[in-house]
């Protein structure tokens, strides 16, 4: 299933911009349908329409191309391990990444395929908790707590966490998400600043307040809205290079068209954004 049912015939490798990589992995946690969250972004794109009025883009001009699913391991090192190993080849050409998710966890694999590409990256993660501690196993490191032993990461749009986590993370590279809604994207600016000039996006869709975005396992009162989380997402490529991101945390639900849909334009205009603006 291609995203946004672009155009069965694939252009050449060498004129696609972007790759989208569905991982259909649930996690150590195994909740529920996680797994098939990649298939209900895929399916619900198929919705949405190809033309971006917002900035005047046709996303068949921007060459996306969707990848077959990857097949998941039950072990987590050994899906981390393929996730690095399918996607590398790609941040070596010079390609967008695209990844949806499925688990949050999916995040480690892919920084370490950028990371071969680009020594110098820095991460910014999206989400309302760090995940710096595995809340199975309290006293093993979290994906953000291993990502974080690779390269500078900074939060922004958090709003709960465990109080031993709090120690974990420079006051420089964590924006809560009241910080924004009583100063606006100003008090995102030094989180964002502190980071190399390349960057790796990792967004877990309970950013978003759950009023717009129910369907994730853990949603937390007082997220962004729709409008300031593109406009951060902006932001953030005007200042950076974004070299891949992935959209994680979709729960599907029966009657949850909506948040599927959302999650789909997310990863639309994300792509857009990446595209038109950094590279």
């Amino acid at each position: 299933m291609n995203f946004l049912n672009l155009s069965a015939k694939k252009p050449p490798y060498n004129q696609v911009k972007a790759v989208i990589l569905p991982v259909p992995y649930s996690g150590t946690g195994r909740i529920p349908g996680m797994d098939k969250g990649p298939e209900a972004i895929l399916q619900a794109s198929q919705m949405l329409s190809d033309y971006d009025v917002e900035t005047n883009t046709d996303l068949n001009e921007l060459s996306p191309q969707t990848l077959e699913p990857l097949i998941c391991p039950e072990n987590r090192q050994d899906v981390l391990d393929e996730i690095a190993n399918q996607s590398s080849p790609h941040f070596k050409k010079g390609k967008l990444v695209a990844a949806i998710g499925g688990s949050h966890l999916i995040t480690e694999g892919l920084v370490r395929a950028a990371l071969a590409q680009d020594n110098n990256l820095s991460v910014l993660h999206l989400g309302a908790h760090p995940h710096l501690i595995d809340p199975i196993a309290p006293d093993e490191p979290d994906v953000m707590a291993r990502v974080q032993e690779k390269c500078m990461v900074s939060h922004i749009g958090i709003r709960s966490m465990a109080k031993a986590e709090k120690s974990k993370i420079h006051i420089d590279n964590l924006v809560f998400a009241r910080d924004i809604y009583n100063n606006g994207l100003n008090a995102a600016a030094d989180a964002i600043d502190v980071l190399s000039e390349s960057v790796y996006l990792a967004i877990h869709l309970d950013i978003l307040d759950p009023a717009c975005m129910p369907a994730v396992a853990k949603p937390e009162p007082g997220g962004l809205d729709w409008y300031t989380l593109n406009n951060l997402i902006r932001m953030v490529a005007r200042e950076k290079a974004i070299i891949g991101f992935d959209v994680t945390g979709l729960v599907p639900q029966k009657n949850g068209l909506h948040a599927h849909l959302l999650a789909a334009k997310l990863v639309y205009k994300t792509m857009i954004c990446c595209l038109r603006t950094s590279r």
